[in-house]
């Protein structure tokens, strides 16, 4: 078997590595990158990498160097042995084949494939994508090769940093969408939003709030710019630089529903807008940027203006002065010529007499306006209508029509007398504020938080859809304390308590857990802050309550796992410990103890990687433990058992994650007794392992364990050790003190007897807390 080259140094390999890798955002090209590089410096025929599917774990082969038939690239979702190695590559350890033709891991299907593919040694490091596989890459030699343990450091060490790698990569492009998203959100926005610093600058802002801020800072601390700007406070003084919107939020003060504030865009052309600013606190309070939104209100402020110029106007209309006055007879049919409805329409007088005014109104409005007419007429009642009348240039405009009938003195209606009024801006606003209050509804609407709404007497007045949704309530029995109904009953007093000294405090915050429809219960995060009027008192509350249950869950998991760790770790170094003081009392020399030392931290470590499966949720079996010490021993090469060896006894029996480790040593050491000086060292030997459980009435199960070796020379059997080894001591002593066993070690003519009887068998739903 030739060794590998002799590789470089390997802190300038990983340094190559980390330069050669770190600008790279595509996790194909990390890996492309860095099978090159693994490539030439394993010198290995054969390098390339492959992808592990997500969804159904098949196996693609992106990249094969290869020069020479077979070429790996392509799908191999059939493939037998990719199974087996991707289950390998799971445990996070890079895969290392110095022979894959003698290689008693790898099971004959493997090993038939890498023939196929002419391979005599092969490496493959698995690369993660958070604790998902996700890929590997491989380096094939044609002749078997040896690989020194600097040589799999490295690859480990290789394997573990790619993995960051693509980690990273992946994180990055997921954020660079995320931003995109952001950003395309922003400038869908019809206001300008950003988020300042602390010295009022820009961090982030779409296009509309630096359309503003064209010198990216805020005008209270922009000398270039501050003089684009005016506002005017509640008594009409021109507001001062440290009372502008962004100068409060820095002192911790809100500014909303915002600051009316004239911006001039050149010589020629002023707008109004309305600036809102929202101080943002990190945990112990401090102010630590501002959340600010401009809104062009120019044309709803013009327009209001215009409306508040259209009432005046109105109430001039009401004093004698119309847009239009007319006036018909008893009947509704007009007869007078009214001149400025003529001037106004166009119309004739033959055009605007009888009923002939209806053909000035929009044909949409024509048929409905003619019956609502006749109906006044009919019940002599005064009309208060709308309609869109026709103008001489063609053009529709909104009109109040208003009249009333006049009446003699017997209280007959002589004649009607109507007038018109312009309402066509009036109209053209509250369209624009139905569409603000849509726009913001849907804004409201569309966040996952549940929010709501309450009085100053701390009674809740409205909740949001989620909130209906998420508890199942109505609005209606939401209402006043209504809410209270969906906290958990543990949690009702402390939420009331809060929400009670919520007014004195200036705000409400705690966490509860809130009832969903199917009965479940989530933890939130509930918090509301007051609305105050001019004076400082308060109108309203406005609240949000966030989902954390899976923060919270994840939080416990956390100290859970933190608490397993701990323990574990107590107990693996005292058994270390224990094994290296009772390895070093019967060892006979140096190289003695490093043997049995070696196998004995090899069977520790075979249980490590059993009780991880516990971890996971899944109890250590005692089949699974047995196969286990057959196999690191040769007796067992995963597909067949050495026919000298009997196994009889049921399967899936759970045990006690406590009992795991000293039952596997026990095991170990009979085991190692039977391959070095036992049953297993002859043709004639033979080895029978039976098992079995019973069970009393409120007890836990009790497994039985019979291990018997037969078939050896009586002389051999004969000439027994007087002195106690380790495993015997393991086993008569050390099991019934930390099992509370019974067994027994009895050597027969042509062999040993041991049995062992220890209450270790687990419920496949017991607990950790209950090993």
């Amino acid at each position: 078997m030739s060794p590998v080259g002799e590789i470089g140094d390997r802190p300038s390999f990983m340094r190559r590595l980390g330069a050669a890798v770190r600008p790279i955002d595509d996790a194909a090209e990390i890996q492309a990158t860095a099978c090159a590089m693994l490539d030439e410096e394993f010198r290995a025929d054969r390098s390339g990498y492959a992808e592990i599917s997500a969804t159904d774990g098949s196996v693609t082969v992106v990249s094969d160097t290869a020069i020479v038939s077979p070429y790996l690239i392509g799908d191999h979702q059939t493939a037998a042995f990719a199974i087996p190695l991707c289950d390998r590559l799971r445990r996070g350890a890079v895969d290392v084949r110095s022979d894959v033709a003698d290689d008693p891991a790898l099971t004959s299907v493997e090993k038939a494939a890498y023939a196929g593919m002419r391979v005599g040694a092969a490496i493959a490091l698995p690369l993660f994508e958070g604790v998902a596989l996700c890929a590997f890459i491989f380096l094939h030699y044609r002749h078997p090769r040896s690989f020194k343990d600097a040589d799999v450091e490295i690859l480990q060490e290789t394997s573990d940093r790619l993995s960051t790698a693509i980690d990273a990569s992946r994180a990055k492009a997921a954020l660079r969408i995320s931003e995109a998203q952001l950003a395309a959100a922003f400038e869908s926005v019809p206001a300008g939003i950003a988020m300042l610093d602390t010295q009022g600058r820009i961090v982030v802002a779409n296009s509309e709030y630096r359309r503003f801020l064209p010198g990216g800072i805020m005008p209270s601390r922009d000398p270039a710019n501050r003089g684009r700007w005016q506002a005017w406070n509640d008594e009409g003084g021109v507001l001062a630089l440290y009372d502008y919107p962004g100068a409060r939020a820095l002192r911790g003060e809100r500014t909303v529903p915002g600051q009316e504030m004239l911006f001039r865009v050149d010589q020629d052309r002023h707008v109004w807008t309305r600036v809102a600013t929202v101080p943002i606190h990190d945990e112990q309070g401090r102010v630590t940027g501002q959340a600010s939104v401009i809104s062009d209100i120019d044309a709803l402020k013009r327009a209001s203006e215009a409306l508040r110029e259209n009432e005046a106007r109105a109430q001039l209309l009401i004093d004698g002065v119309a847009l239009a006055t007319w006036e018909t007879a008893s009947d509704g049919l007009v007869e007078t010529d009214s001149p400025n409805w003529r001037a106004y329409t166009g119309q004739s007088f033959d055009e605007w007499k009888g009923q002939g005014w209806l053909s000035a109104i929009h044909p949409d409005d024509r048929t409905a306006i003619s019956e609502k007419w006749r109906e006044t007429v009919r019940k002599r009642r005064s009309i208060d209508a709308e309609y869109r009348l026709r103008k001489a240039n063609g053009t529709y405009r909104w009109m109040n029509v208003r009249a009333v009938p006049l009446r003699d003195e017997a209280g007959h209606v002589v004649k009607w007398l109507g007038m018109n009024i312009d309402i066509d801006e009036r109209k053209r606003l509250e369209r624009a504020l139905e569409g603000s209050e849509r726009r913001t509804r849907v804004v409201l609407e569309g966040i996952p938080q549940l929010l709501w709404r309450a009085d100053c007497s701390t009674e809740w007045t409205w909740a949001s859809p989620q909130w209906l949704t998420f508890t199942g309530q109505s609005e209606a029995d939401s209402r006043g304390f209504g809410w209270l109904r969906i906290l958990h009953p543990a949690d009702r007093a402390a939420a009331l308590s809060a929400w009670t000294e919520a007014a004195a405090v200036g705000c409400f915050e705690g966490e509860h857990r809130l009832r969903r429809q199917d009965g479940a219960y989530r933890w939130f995060a509930m918090r509301a802050k007051p609305i105050r009027d001019a004076a400082g008192h308060i109108v309203e509350w406005l609240g949000t309550a966030n989902d954390i249950d899976d923060l919270r869950q994840a939080q416990a998991r956390q100290g859970v796992m933190v608490a397993e760790l701990q323990h574990r770790t107590r107990n693996l170094i005292a058994v270390v410990q224990a094994l290296s003081e009772k390895t070093l009392d019967g060892a006979s020399s140096l190289a003695d103890f490093k043997t049995r030392f070696a196998d004995r931290l090899s069977a520790l470590a075979r249980v490590q990687g059993l009780l991880s499966h516990a971890c996971a949720g899944r109890k250590v079996t005692f089949d699974a433990l047995l196969q286990s010490e057959l196999c690191a021993l040769g007796a067992n090469d995963g597909d067949t058992l050495d026919a000298r060896i009997i196994l009889r006894g049921p399967s899936g029996i759970p045990l006690r994650s406590g009992a795991v480790q000293a039952l596997a040593l026990a095991l170990h050491e009979l085991a190692t007794n039977a391959v070095k000086h036992g049953a297993l060292t002859v043709a004639s030997g033979r080895l029978a392992i039976a098992w079995s459980v019973t069970r009393q009435d409120g007890q836990r199960g009790i497994l039985t364990v019979e291990w018997i070796e037969s078939g050896l020379a009586p002389p051999r059997a004969a000439g027994k050790d007087t002195r106690v080894g380790y495993g015997r001591e393991l086993i008569e002593r050390a099991l019934p003190f930390q099992l509370k066993a019974r067994t027994s070690y009895t050597f027969t003519d042509d062999g040993l007897r041991c049995t062992i009887s220890v209450p270790v068998v687990a419920d496949r739903h017991e607990s950790e807390e209950d090993r």
